[in-house]
């Protein structure tokens, strides 16, 4: 007797030792399934460490960017549309972290907890599809007008947060991947897509933030008439600007980029009040869109004083701002002072649309940006050029950040167009690439004219 009870007892802690097993199991093939599954040595998945079974990617227009055939990762036919798409799509060793293929990775194998990669659907065995919003032929203008040069170009639409454009450089093509580590110089930071994981010193274009700070906190700031000796002292220390302007306006010095002006206003307003409109903007958190996140930005008024705040004000000092960031504060301004959420799924149906209505954000008074938007349309009518710009409406600010060490400062060129038709705001960043306008502005024009053909059927 007694030993059948020993026996029932073992028995029993044995079935609550499977149960317990299984709980345990089950919570985490919920928690954790998903990346289990994406573990290279899955072999219904990956071969030799290369994804090779997952569903198809295409563009807004239908084109095929990546896709499984025959157990083996295709890419576009075209090598340029690959290059140029490199950094949004992935390689097929999944080492660009905010590619598609892995940020999406769950829903290109076709995972779900009650089937695993495997559905009852035969044509789905391969995982399931996604669009985005990218322009793949817009991509290829915007990385053959970098003419191989390091930074990144950015191009989205401001009214619904779609992601046109989105190329990084450098690049390479995945179909034929290159042993980086042959050539470290060519090929540094190439598995990092410049314009979503890297911060760069701003420059002028920075001028933006302290101008909506000054247009709203200095009530007679355009009747102002400030001066410029080309140098200012500040406690000691010498801020210097690129010309000697004389007397100049508000409206003037955004336009030739007096850093004077600029730095007279920094000091005016304080560190606490730029840093409350640097925070507003957008440009110091990191932002998250479609499960993918950039790179936070650094600015740091608070702690700065004297010449350290007046470079700060002028987009220098440790002022470190993402790309990406700073074309959703371009859309912002743009649409009248409301930041629309960016995003880069396709997706046309009723709930997309009310994501886009509600994912919007009002980051400054619509006076302040109607006022912004009239003085980066006269940055481009009384410095840059129209006649470069010919019939695009264009509003921009350029910026030269200094690097230092002896490098040619980074070329900032940032706005939007101004247009109902084609509501596209836009950044450029070239590193080292020198004077703003003169390296990125032209950048710029290739890749808007060629947005503004396709949005209006080249009209």
């Amino acid at each position: 007797m007694k030993l059948m009870y020993k026996r029932a007892v073992s028995v029993l802690v044995l079935a609550a030792l499977l149960v317990f097993g299984l709980f345990v199991f089950t919570i985490r093939y919920i928690s954790s399934g998903e990346n289990w599954v994406q573990y290279p040595v899955n072999q219904h998945l990956y071969k030799n460490g290369e994804l090779i079974n997952a569903g198809e990617i295409t563009d807004r227009n239908g084109e095929i960017l990546a896709r499984t055939v025959d157990e083996e990762r295709k890419f576009n036919d075209d090598r340029l549309i690959r290059t140029a798409v490199m950094h949004a799509i992935g390689d097929i060793n999944g080492n660009v972290s905010t590619g598609a293929q892995v940020i999406y990775r769950k829903k290109l194998s076709g995972w779900d907890l009650l089937n695993g990669v495997y559905r009852f659907d035969v044509l789905r065995t391969t995982g399931m599809d996604i669009a985005l919003t990218l322009d793949a032929e817009l991509c290829a203008v915007a990385y053959q007008a970098m003419n191989g040069r390091k930074g990144t170009v950015g191009v989205m639409n401001y009214k619904t947060g779609e992601v046109l454009c989105m190329v990084s450089l450098p690049s390479f093509d995945p179909s034929d991947p290159p042993d980086v580590n042959l050539d470290l110089g060519s090929y540094e930071g190439v598995y990092l897509n410049r314009l979503l994981s890297v911060s760069y010193t701003p420059g002028s274009v920075f001028k933006l933030v302290t101008a909506a700070a000054a247009i709203e906190k200095l009530s007679d700031i355009d009747s102002r008439i400030f001066s410029c000796d080309g140098f200012m002292e500040i406690s000691g220390v010498r801020v210097t600007c690129p010309s000697k302007h004389g007397d100049i306006t508000f409206e003037e010095a955004l336009a030739d980029s007096c850093n004077v002006t600029f730095a007279q206003i920094t000091l005016e307003l304080s560190g606490t009040i730029l840093q409350d409109y640097a925070e507003r903007a957008g440009i110091t958190a990191s932002v998250g869109f479609d499960g993918i996140r950039t790179k936070a930005g650094n600015v740091d008024c608070i702690n700065a004083e004297g010449a350290d705040l007046a470079w700060a004000g002028i987009g220098q000092y440790t002022d470190m701002v993402n790309p990406f960031q700073f074309l959703t504060y371009m859309g912002a301004i743009a649409n009248g002072g409301v930041l629309v959420s960016p995003h880069i799924l396709s997706d046309n149906g009723l709930l997309s649309r009310i994501a886009v209505a509600i994912s919007k954000n009002r980051i400054m008074p619509g006076s302040t940006a109607e006022h912004l938007t009239y003085l980066m349309r006269n940055n481009v009518v009384s410095n840059y050029g129209e006649q470069s710009y010919g019939g695009l409406e264009l509003c921009a600010k350029s910026g030269t950040g200094e690097v230092g060490g002896g490098r040619a400062p980074n070329a900032w060129f940032a706005g939007f167009l101004n247009r109902e038709d084609c509501p596209l705001a836009f950044v450029v960043v070239i590193e080292n690439g020198g004077s703003g306008s003169a390296a990125a502005g032209p950048v710029a024009a290739k890749v808007l004219q060629a947005a503004v053909n396709r949005l209006t059927g080249g009209q």
